[in-house]
Protein backbone atom coordinates (compact mmCIF):
# COMPACT_ATOMS: atom_id res chain seq x y z
CA UNK A 1 0.00 0.00 0.00
CA UNK A 2 1.36 3.42 -0.95
CA UNK A 3 1.41 5.88 1.92
CA UNK A 4 -0.60 8.99 0.99
CA UNK A 5 0.31 12.56 1.84
CA UNK A 6 0.49 13.02 5.60
CA UNK A 7 0.29 15.73 8.24
CA UNK A 8 2.08 15.99 11.59
CA UNK A 9 -0.40 16.60 14.38
CA UNK A 10 -0.44 16.63 18.18
CA UNK A 11 -2.55 14.85 20.79
CA UNK A 12 -2.82 15.45 24.55
CA UNK A 13 -1.82 19.09 24.21
CA UNK A 14 1.03 18.03 21.89
CA UNK A 15 2.55 15.58 24.33
CA UNK A 16 2.07 13.04 21.51
CA UNK A 17 3.35 13.67 17.98
CA UNK A 18 1.28 11.91 15.33
CA UNK A 19 1.89 11.51 11.62
CA UNK A 20 -1.31 10.51 9.82
CA UNK A 21 -2.90 10.64 6.35
CA UNK A 22 -3.93 14.14 5.32
CA UNK A 23 -7.22 12.83 3.87
CA UNK A 24 -9.55 9.98 4.74
CA UNK A 25 -9.66 8.44 8.20
CA UNK A 26 -7.99 10.67 10.81
CA UNK A 27 -7.62 10.35 14.56
CA UNK A 28 -10.44 12.00 16.50
CA UNK A 29 -11.34 12.40 20.17
CA UNK A 30 -12.70 8.83 20.26
CA UNK A 31 -9.09 7.64 20.07
CA UNK A 32 -7.98 9.69 23.08
CA UNK A 33 -11.03 8.75 25.14
CA UNK A 34 -10.49 5.06 24.41
CA UNK A 35 -6.86 5.32 25.50
CA UNK A 36 -7.92 7.01 28.73
CA UNK A 37 -10.13 4.02 29.59
CA UNK A 38 -7.26 1.51 29.72
CA UNK A 39 -6.24 0.85 33.38
CA UNK A 40 -2.63 0.04 32.52
CA UNK A 41 0.36 0.18 34.84
CA UNK A 42 4.10 0.38 34.20
CA UNK A 43 5.57 -2.89 32.98
CA UNK A 44 2.29 -4.26 31.64
CA UNK A 45 1.70 -5.32 28.02
CA UNK A 46 -1.19 -3.95 25.93
CA UNK A 47 -2.56 -4.97 22.53
CA UNK A 48 -4.13 -2.35 20.25
CA UNK A 49 -6.37 -4.13 17.72
CA UNK A 50 -6.95 -2.09 14.56
CA UNK A 51 -4.26 0.30 15.73
CA UNK A 52 -4.14 2.52 12.65
CA UNK A 53 -1.31 5.03 12.99
CA UNK A 54 -1.07 4.31 16.73
CA UNK A 55 -2.94 7.23 18.24
CA UNK A 56 -4.55 5.24 21.06
CA UNK A 57 -1.44 3.25 21.93
CA UNK A 58 0.68 6.37 22.04
CA UNK A 59 -1.80 8.16 24.31
CA UNK A 60 -1.75 5.23 26.75
CA UNK A 61 2.05 5.12 26.61
CA UNK A 62 2.26 8.85 27.27
CA UNK A 63 0.08 8.49 30.38
CA UNK A 64 1.79 5.34 31.68
CA UNK A 65 5.61 5.44 31.52
CA UNK A 66 7.31 2.07 31.17
CA UNK A 67 4.41 0.45 29.29
CA UNK A 68 4.93 -2.19 26.58
CA UNK A 69 2.61 -2.74 23.67
CA UNK A 70 1.81 -4.22 20.28
CA UNK A 71 -0.38 -2.63 17.61
CA UNK A 72 -1.98 -4.75 14.88
CA UNK A 73 -3.66 -3.44 11.74
CA UNK A 74 -4.61 -4.92 8.39
CA UNK A 75 -3.45 -1.82 6.45
CA UNK A 76 0.27 -1.87 5.74
CA UNK A 77 0.53 1.87 5.13
CA UNK A 78 -0.94 2.70 8.53
CA UNK A 79 1.38 0.21 10.23
CA UNK A 80 4.33 1.96 8.59
CA UNK A 81 3.09 5.29 9.96
CA UNK A 82 2.66 3.77 13.42
CA UNK A 83 6.29 2.65 13.32
CA UNK A 84 7.33 6.18 12.39
CA UNK A 85 5.24 7.51 15.27
CA UNK A 86 6.90 5.12 17.71
CA UNK A 87 10.26 6.49 16.63
CA UNK A 88 9.04 10.09 16.98
CA UNK A 89 7.72 9.62 20.53
CA UNK A 90 10.59 8.56 22.76
CA UNK A 91 8.29 7.38 25.59
CA UNK A 92 6.95 4.64 23.26
CA UNK A 93 10.14 2.60 22.86
CA UNK A 94 8.40 -0.47 24.33
CA UNK A 95 5.91 -0.61 21.45
CA UNK A 96 5.86 -2.50 18.15
CA UNK A 97 3.49 -2.51 15.16
CA UNK A 98 2.60 -5.45 12.92
CA UNK A 99 0.50 -5.90 9.80
CA UNK A 100 -2.07 -8.63 10.49
CA UNK A 101 -5.77 -9.46 10.17
CA UNK A 102 -6.88 -9.92 13.76
CA UNK A 103 -10.01 -11.79 12.67
CA UNK A 104 -7.76 -14.48 11.17
CA UNK A 105 -5.01 -14.61 13.81
CA UNK A 106 -5.42 -15.39 17.51
CA UNK A 107 -2.71 -13.95 19.78
CA UNK A 108 -2.51 -16.24 22.83
CA UNK A 109 -3.27 -14.89 26.30
CA UNK A 110 -0.19 -12.78 26.84
CA UNK A 111 -1.66 -9.31 27.28
CA UNK A 112 -2.76 -7.44 30.38
CA UNK A 113 -5.05 -5.11 28.43
CA UNK A 114 -6.61 -5.01 24.97
CA UNK A 115 -8.09 -1.90 23.39
CA UNK A 116 -10.02 -1.56 20.16
CA UNK A 117 -12.00 0.92 18.10
CA UNK A 118 -13.85 -1.51 15.81
CA UNK A 119 -15.35 -0.34 12.51
CA UNK A 120 -18.64 1.42 13.27
CA UNK A 121 -20.62 0.63 10.11
CA UNK A 122 -21.90 -2.52 8.51
CA UNK A 123 -21.24 -2.34 4.76
CA UNK A 124 -24.82 -3.11 3.74
CA UNK A 125 -26.24 -0.31 5.92
CA UNK A 126 -24.30 2.79 4.95
CA UNK A 127 -22.72 4.54 2.01
CA UNK A 128 -19.14 3.30 1.78
CA UNK A 129 -16.46 5.98 1.64
CA UNK A 130 -14.59 6.24 -1.69
CA UNK A 131 -11.34 6.61 0.27
CA UNK A 132 -9.90 3.07 0.63
CA UNK A 133 -8.21 3.72 4.00
CA UNK A 134 -11.34 5.28 5.51
CA UNK A 135 -13.48 2.55 3.93
CA UNK A 136 -11.49 -0.19 5.65
CA UNK A 137 -11.40 1.70 8.94
CA UNK A 138 -15.14 2.42 9.05
CA UNK A 139 -16.80 -0.60 7.41
CA UNK A 140 -17.30 -4.15 8.54
CA UNK A 141 -19.17 -7.27 7.60
CA UNK A 142 -22.00 -8.01 10.03
CA UNK A 143 -20.03 -10.69 11.90
CA UNK A 144 -16.77 -8.79 12.31
CA UNK A 145 -17.56 -7.12 15.64
CA UNK A 146 -17.91 -10.53 17.25
CA UNK A 147 -14.65 -11.68 15.68
CA UNK A 148 -12.83 -8.63 17.06
CA UNK A 149 -14.12 -9.32 20.56
CA UNK A 150 -13.24 -13.02 20.32
CA UNK A 151 -9.71 -12.07 19.24
CA UNK A 152 -9.42 -9.62 22.12
CA UNK A 153 -10.58 -12.23 24.60
CA UNK A 154 -8.08 -14.77 23.28
CA UNK A 155 -5.24 -12.26 23.60
CA UNK A 156 -5.94 -11.44 27.25
CA UNK A 157 -4.61 -12.99 30.40
CA UNK A 158 -7.26 -14.09 32.89
CA UNK A 159 -8.33 -10.98 34.77
CA UNK A 160 -7.13 -8.71 31.96
CA UNK A 161 -9.32 -5.93 30.58
CA UNK A 162 -10.84 -5.26 27.18
CA UNK A 163 -11.67 -1.62 26.38
CA UNK A 164 -13.67 -0.67 23.30
CA UNK A 165 -15.54 2.33 21.95
CA UNK A 166 -18.55 1.97 19.69
CA UNK A 167 -21.94 3.36 18.74
CA UNK A 168 -24.44 3.28 21.58
CA UNK A 169 -26.98 1.60 19.27
CA UNK A 170 -24.79 -1.53 19.27
CA UNK A 171 -24.73 -1.90 23.07
CA UNK A 172 -26.93 -4.99 23.35
CA UNK A 173 -24.99 -6.72 20.58
CA UNK A 174 -21.67 -5.95 22.27
CA UNK A 175 -22.90 -7.21 25.64
CA UNK A 176 -24.09 -10.42 24.03
CA UNK A 177 -20.60 -10.97 22.57
CA UNK A 178 -19.03 -10.32 25.99
CA UNK A 179 -21.40 -12.51 27.99
CA UNK A 180 -19.61 -15.84 27.58
CA UNK A 181 -16.03 -14.94 28.51
CA UNK A 182 -16.16 -11.73 30.53
CA UNK A 183 -17.29 -10.88 34.06
CA UNK A 184 -17.44 -7.24 35.19
CA UNK A 185 -18.39 -4.94 32.30
CA UNK A 186 -18.51 -1.17 32.89
CA UNK A 187 -20.57 0.91 30.44
CA UNK A 188 -19.79 4.61 30.16
CA UNK A 189 -21.95 6.74 27.80
CA UNK A 190 -20.42 9.73 26.01
CA UNK A 191 -22.86 12.64 25.81
CA UNK A 192 -22.23 15.35 23.19
CA UNK A 193 -23.87 17.85 25.61
CA UNK A 194 -25.79 17.63 28.86
CA UNK A 195 -29.38 16.56 28.18
CA UNK A 196 -28.53 14.87 24.87
CA UNK A 197 -28.50 11.13 24.35
CA UNK A 198 -25.20 9.27 23.85
CA UNK A 199 -23.99 8.55 20.33
CA UNK A 200 -20.92 6.68 21.54
CA UNK A 201 -20.08 4.62 24.59
CA UNK A 202 -17.01 3.02 26.09
CA UNK A 203 -17.15 -0.46 27.57
CA UNK A 204 -14.43 -1.88 29.80
CA UNK A 205 -14.77 -5.58 30.61
CA UNK A 206 -12.66 -8.00 32.64
CA UNK A 207 -11.90 -11.50 31.36
CA UNK A 208 -13.33 -14.25 33.54
CA UNK A 209 -15.93 -14.36 36.26
CA UNK A 210 -19.69 -14.04 36.23
CA UNK A 211 -20.99 -11.61 33.62
CA UNK A 212 -22.20 -8.45 35.36
CA UNK A 213 -22.71 -5.31 33.22
CA UNK A 214 -22.75 -2.07 35.20
CA UNK A 215 -23.85 1.35 33.92
CA UNK A 216 -21.62 4.27 34.87
CA UNK A 217 -22.13 8.00 35.04
CA UNK A 218 -21.80 9.52 31.55
CA UNK A 219 -19.03 11.82 30.42
CA UNK A 220 -20.40 15.09 29.00
CA UNK A 221 -18.05 16.27 26.27
CA UNK A 222 -19.12 19.83 25.39
CA UNK A 223 -20.40 22.82 27.33
CA UNK A 224 -23.58 24.57 26.20
CA UNK A 225 -21.62 27.71 25.32
CA UNK A 226 -19.02 25.74 23.36
CA UNK A 227 -15.71 24.12 24.13
CA UNK A 228 -15.01 20.99 26.12
CA UNK A 229 -16.24 20.47 29.64
CA UNK A 230 -13.68 20.49 32.45
CA UNK A 231 -13.93 16.70 32.77
CA UNK A 232 -13.43 16.12 29.04
CA UNK A 233 -10.62 18.67 28.86
CA UNK A 234 -8.73 16.88 31.65
CA UNK A 235 -8.68 13.74 29.50
CA UNK A 236 -8.17 15.27 26.07
CA UNK A 237 -5.52 17.84 27.02
CA UNK A 238 -4.14 16.96 30.45
CA UNK A 239 -3.61 13.22 29.94
CA UNK A 240 -5.90 12.16 32.80
CA UNK A 241 -7.54 8.69 32.93
CA UNK A 242 -11.23 8.16 32.31
CA UNK A 243 -13.13 7.52 35.55
CA UNK A 244 -15.79 4.79 35.58
CA UNK A 245 -18.09 6.00 38.36
CA UNK A 246 -21.30 4.36 39.57
CA UNK A 247 -24.47 6.51 39.51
Amino acid sequence: MTIPATTIDGLLNRRVTLEQPAKGYRVAIDTVLLAASVPARAGEFILDIGCGVGGASLCVACRVPGLNGLGIDIQAGLVTLFRRNIAANKFATGFEAQEADITQSRPSGLFDHVLMNPPFHEEARHDVSPDPVKQTANSQMATDLGLWIIAGMAALKKGGTLSLIHRSSRLEEILEHLRKDFGAAEILPLLPRRGEGPKRLIIRAQKGGVFAPRPCLPLVLHKEEGGYTEAADAILRECQPLVFQSP
